[in-house]
Order: C-alpha cells, then sequence, then structure tokens
C-alpha cells in the first residue's frame, strides 16, 4: 500500500515532532487596500481579526483551518515580468475547489484576468489569478475543460 502525503508523518528525527500541519500562508503586498479588495471582495475569502503586529496587514480563512497572511512590506515587489506576465512555475499557493467551471465564471465576473493550464497532466482544470501586486492564486478542481 502506497502512503499519501496526507498519511506520512514527520520522517525519524524530524525536528518538528508529533503531527505539523499547515497553519499559514503568508504573502507581502504593497497596497493593503488594494489586497483586501482583491482577497476579500474580488475572491470571496472571509476576513479574520489579526492582531497588531506593529505593521500593516489581512488575515483570511482559505479553509481547513490554513489562513492566508497578508503581510505588507512596499520594499519587496516582484519583478515586472512576473507581476505582468504568466508562467506556471511563478510561486503560488494553490486551492482546491469542487467545481473549477463555477469558479472560472466567477472569476470572470469579478473582473479578474484568469490564466489557465491547458492539457495539464493533473486532468484537473488549473485555473491562475494575479493579485494586484502580481502573487499568484491557482485554483484546482474538475471542470469541463480540465486535462
Amino acid at each position: 500500500m502506497a502512503v499519501t502525503s496526507q498519511q506520512a508523518g514527520p520522517a525519524a528525527g524530524s525536528v518538528v515532532g508529533g503531527r505539523p500541519h499547515f497553519a499559514h500562508v503568508s504573502v507581502t503586498v504593497t497596497d493593503i487596500a488594494a489586497a483586501d479588495r482583491f482577497y476579500g471582495d474580488a475572491i470571496g475569502l472571509a476576513k479574520l481579526p489579526r492582531p497588531d503586529f506593529g505593521f500593516p496587514g489581512s488575515w483570511y480563512a482559505l479553509g481547513c483551518g490554513l489562513e492566508l497572511h497578508l503581510i505588507v512590506n512596499p520594499d519587496l515587489r516582484r519583478p515586472d515580468d512576473e507581476r505582468l506576465g504568466f508562467e506556471v512555475r511563478y510561486p503560488h499557493f494553490a486551492l482546491a475547489v469542487e467545481d473549477a467551471d463555477q469558479v472560472h465564471a466567477a472569476l470572470l465576473r469579478a473582473g479578474l484576468k484568469v490564466d489557465e493550464l491547458r492539457s495539464s497532466p493533473t486532468g484537473m482544470r488549473q485555473l491562475f489569478v494575479k493579485d494586484p501586486d502580481g502573487n499568484m492564486v491557482e485554483f484546482i478542481g474538475p471542470g469541463r475543460m480540465a486535462g
């Protein structure tokens, strides 16, 4: 029987011990108001309370206990080619969805530019959008246009 990544625990002698789980993904942005409009309004993520760290930011729920932490740092800016272009190998995080066709339609209704990986070896429909700073978010799931 093969062991899946969900069943596997840390390697023997692991520093983390026990059964660690993913807690959050952090993304750096330069304009928190624009990022909040993207992640909250356009994407529809639920905003979470955030303690005062002494710098601006926002937290959002991604599901399954995972959070998205937006951190403002005006000095960290993606290169123009990465911000404006599309390449599946650019850094991103992915959200599994039940119906990629519905998500695609909702993203277009929100006025977002959607890139898609065609002929994906995953057999799933893979949709990509970028926030105002060029941070890429993938939505992956079954759909008519998959594969």
